[in-house]
């Protein structure tokens, strides 16, 4: 899921991150949602 989320065509390539820990790519992900949202929403 995180490499098609990146736009990784192989699932080598997402492999070489899967070593990151949880809570910086939560907190990653955290902060592109809030961004999306705004985004759509307008604020």
């Amino acid at each position: 899921m995180i490499g098609k989320l990146l736009g990784h065509t192989q699932p080598q390539t997402a492999a070489r991150y899967a070593h990151l820990a949880d809570d910086p790519l939560r907190s990653a992900v955290q902060r592109i949602d809030a961004m999306l949202k705004d985004a759509l929403i307008g604020t």
